[in-house]
């Protein structure tokens, strides 16, 4: 992919997974280096270090890669040489800085645009969320893939769906009024579903309407740097903390029995139906006994309460390798 730095250019920081670097106007690039850019505690360094420093001297970041895709998501050979050793504390170091990581993006005080071309999953996906808008090569493939792996979301993602799922409803509302999207999310995140084009990461909601398309492969980085300006220009504020309005029980029943039917049907396995109902628990708020709106941190809490029990299941360990296998081919 054609980048806006010129050859001579020194890296501001940098490490072997990721450079920031000066592109003009006042704009920073994160660029990251990886083929898959797969993320490990080192990218998740240069993601805080950068924003530091964008903070103080830039008035605003653009995260690209030449590469052929953004992020394929978390080191997973290191994420389950970790759980067959029980270094929980290793993982749930790693999942909290992600988490740190998306949360800081959204609340810089300066606009982050997230260049997505290729494959933008799982943890990657959560990167896109993180931004503060997103300038998607047509042919960028997103999605929350977690459960292929016997993981959910755990960097932000389920949390972001939750948010994003009844956006544009008036809160609150019936739960029958709103159940079909939250079932639609739910849905997506079971499947693992991967948008096909930008387009489609609309329509499932991993892209937002107001997100910039680009059309033109040779042109994308220079649309978002110039969408970095116009936000700067427009007198930039973070968005204020949301409050996401959750199901609690009545969800998690909802969302069970559908996945137990799917079950019976012989449509889904035991282990994935368990998945589903882990996921279900996360997106409805956990046990609440009344549908209420919650923090963001209470829904990053839950993700990462459910992502480290599931590092702890031998089915999960057992699909991480078949994955893994499965790669190498």
């Amino acid at each position: 992919m054609p980048t806006l730095k010129t050859t001579d250019t020194k890296p501001i920081i940098s490490n072997a997974d990721a450079s920031l670097i000066d592109i003009g106007d006042g704009v920073a690039q994160l660029e990251l280096h990886g083929k898959l850019n797969i993320i490990g505690d080192e990218m998740l360094e240069m993601f805080d270090a950068a924003l530091d420093e964008v903070e103080t001297n830039y008035v605003g970041m653009v995260i690209a890669t030449e590469a052929k895709h953004f992020s394929v998501g978390l080191n997973l050979i290191l994420l389950l040489e970790r759980a067959k050793s029980q270094n929980w504390d290793a993982i749930s170091g790693t999942l909290r800085k992600l988490q740190t990581v998306c949360t800081k993006l959204r609340t810089a005080s300066k606009p982050v645009v997230a260049a997505t071309a290729g494959m933008a999953l799982g943890g990657g996906c959560e990167f896109v969320f993180g931004a503060d808008a997103v300038q998607a090569f047509t042919e960028s493939s997103l999605g929350l893939v977690e459960l292929r792996v016997g993981l959910i979301p755990g960097g932000g993602g389920t949390k972001e769906m939750a948010l994003r799922c009844l956006e544009e409803q008036t809160l609150p509302a019936p739960i029958q009024n709103l159940f079909p999207y939250v079932n639609k999310a739910f849905d997506t995140i079971r499947e693992s579903t991967v948008s096909q084009n930008a387009a489609d990461a609309v329509e499932l909601s991993y892209l937002r309407h107001t997100d910039a398309i680009s059309s033109n492969q040779e042109t994308h980085l220079e649309d978002a740097k110039q969408l970095v300006l116009s936000r700067h220009k427009a007198g930039y504020h973070p968005p204020e903390p949301q409050q996401i309005f959750v199901f609690g029980e009545e969800g998690i029943a909802r969302l069970n029995l559908q996945t137990h039917l799917l079950r019976q049907a012989g449509t889904i396995d035991d282990y994935s139906q368990y998945l589903a109902d882990k996921l279900a628990y996360v997106l409805c708020g956990g046990k609440l006994s009344t549908p209420q709106f919650v923090s963001e941190q209470y829904l990053l809490d839950l993700e990462h309460e459910v992502f480290l029990g599931l590092c702890g299941e031998q089915e999960t360990h057992a699909r991480i390798e078949a994955t893994l296998q499965r790669g190498k081919k």
